[in-house]
C-alpha cells in the first residue's frame, strides 16, 4: 500500500514518465511517425494526469509545504515554482 509520504516519489517518477513520453513523441513526429507520435502523446496525458491527481491527494493531506533548504537551490528552486504558479 502506498502512503502520503510515497506520493512525492510518485510524483516525480510520474513527471520525468511524462517529460520522457513527449520527447519520444517529439523524436517520432521528427521521422514522421505519426501513430507512434500519437500513442506517446495519449501515454502522456494520462500519466500527466495520473501525477495531477497524485499531487492533488498529496496538497489535500499535508496542506502546504515550506521550502527550507538553504543556498544555491533556493535560487534555482523559487524561480521555477513561480513558473508553474504563474
Amino acid at each position: 500500500m502506498i502512503s502520503v509520504s510515497d506520493l512525492p516519489t510518485l510524483n516525480a517518477s510520474l513527471n520525468a514518465a511524462s517529460a520522457m513520453l513527449i520527447g519520444t513523441g517529439f523524436y517520432f513526429i521528427k521521422r514522421k511517425n505519426i501513430r507512434a507520435h500519437k500513442a506517446c502523446m495519449v501515454a502522456a496525458v494520462v500519466v500527466s494526469s495520473l501525477f495531477l491527481i497524485s499531487y492533488l491527494i498529496y496538497h489535500y493531506n499535508v496542506g502546504s509545504v515550506r521550502f527550507t533548504k538553504l543556498g544555491w537551490i533556493r535560487d534555482v528552486y523559487f524561480p521555477l515554482l513561480i513558473s508553474h504558479t504563474v
